[in-house]
């Protein structure tokens, strides 16, 4: 298929080359999600040696699950999964495997980018750090990295920056071919410069942004914000991203595989969308944020933390916010999306299909890997929601 296999000739046809300049529009993202580092330059997060967390298998059939759509129809769990460009999906009931399966590019060695679920490992991360004392939520941004001043972030604090309540002058408007983020795009390696000669990066990009509003008052989802977090990250660790946060997360929580995250021309991480991970270690950090921040019988993230994220959502914030229309009941917390159902549910979303959901009540977790054409689709988004919500319910019962 056009963009599905660029080795099968060569030199590939121009409508089968998958590019810097194409590589997340369709066809050609169903085989560049599951290849990123062999288009953007990456850096690697180790696993290290120690075996991986098992994880039990007790399969099955989870494909008659019946849910009814946005438009009244009803449905199934796998007639959802055939609709929506799956790329693999990883269900985990009481931390046992139910259902495993891949398609398209996608092996279960082989990481997949996770979009904005970036976002919630780099929280994560932030969480480690806070209780080390290293961090504080409610510090300011400005006194951390000095280099912002003048900026948006100077005087945000880095609890503005995990709550997506900085006030920052910037639209997250992915089907935007100029501006301020194809500008981000450029600067982060994920697309040809319009000017190679002067391709820019993304922390002195960073720090041109300027603020709109005021701190704290709404929820305003801006993606450099978490790349500020990475930076933050790097500054108290006095390490390179990727290598904090396998020392931090990816080796205490007994990952089966590498990961990687992409990063710009001087190393800087595309810490808000770049991160890339295989689908069972996904469902691995699912796992232990339900199992309030353990995995294999040793605490990781901070069981206060993991609390935080659930239950202290600025409600103020996210009804003045963006989200509150498509969902009044919901919030945002520490990069997790508060679903408001009566499971307590919680997840993290990233653009294009990309899914790690949390059921406390079910104790459920749900991966899911996608390359959806649309970045997003309030369609796609709500019967997503939907079905996964009908998921819990019947494992529940």
């Amino acid at each position: 298929m056009p963009g599905g296999d660029p080795t099968r000739t060569f030199p590939a046809a121009p409508d089968e080359q998958v590019t810097l300049a194409n590589w997340r529009t369709p066809p050609h993202n169903r085989w560049a999600y599951s290849h990123v580092d062999e288009l953007v330059p990456s850096a690697r997060i180790w696993r290290g040696r120690e075996p991986a967390t098992p994880l039990e298998r007790a399969p099955r059939d989870l494909s008659a699950i019946a849910y009814t759509d946005r438009t009244g129809a009803e449905t199934t769990f796998a007639r959802f999964l055939d609709r929506h460009e799956t790329d693999g999906v990883c269900v985990l009931h009481h931390g046992r495997i139910v259902m495993e399966h891949y398609r398209g590019e996608l092996l279960d060695h082989r990481p997949h980018i996770l979009m904005s679920i970036s976002k919630s490992i780099a929280a994560l991360a932030v969480g480690i750090l806070v209780e080390r004392r290293e961090l504080d939520p409610g510090r300011g941004v400005g006194h951390l990295i000095p280099e912002v001043k003048g900026s948006a972030f100077e005087d945000c604090t880095l609890q503005h920056l995990l709550d997506m309540t900085a006030g920052v002058d910037f639209t997250e408007d992915y089907l935007a071919d100029a501006g301020l983020i194809a500008e981000y795009r450029e600067v982060s390696g994920w697309k040809p410069p319009s000017d190679p000669s002067d391709p820019g990066d993304l922390r002195s990009w960073m720090t041109t942004l300027k603020k709109r509003g005021e701190h704290g008052a709404a929820f305003h989802y801006v993606s450099p914000c978490t790349d500020m977090l990475g930076w933050a990250i790097e500054r108290v660790t006095r390490r390179p991203y990727a290598e904090a946060v396998g020392e931090l997360l990816w080796r205490p929580m007994g990952a089966e595989f590498d990961g990687y995250v992409t990063v710009d021309r001087l190393g800087a991480p595309r810490a808000a969308g770049g991160v890339c991970v295989c689908l069972r270690d996904l469902a691995r950090v699912g796992q232990m944020m339900l199992e309030e921040g353990q995995a294999n019988g040793r605490q990781v993230a901070p069981q206060a933390w993991v609390a935080d994220t659930r239950f202290n959502a600025d409600r103020a914030a996210w009804a003045a916010g963006e989200g509150a229309a498509a969902n009044p009941r919901g919030g945002y917390r520490n990069k997790w999306w508060i679903v408001g159902d009566e499971h307590g549910c919680y997840t993290g979303i990233g653009v294009f299909g990309q899914y790690l959901w949390i059921d406390p009540a079910a104790s459920l977790v749900i991966a899911k890997f996608a390359s959806q054409p649309l970045p997003t689709d309030e369609t796609v988004d709500a019967d997503t929601a939907r079905c996964f919500l009908a998921v819990g319910r019947a494992l529940r019962d």
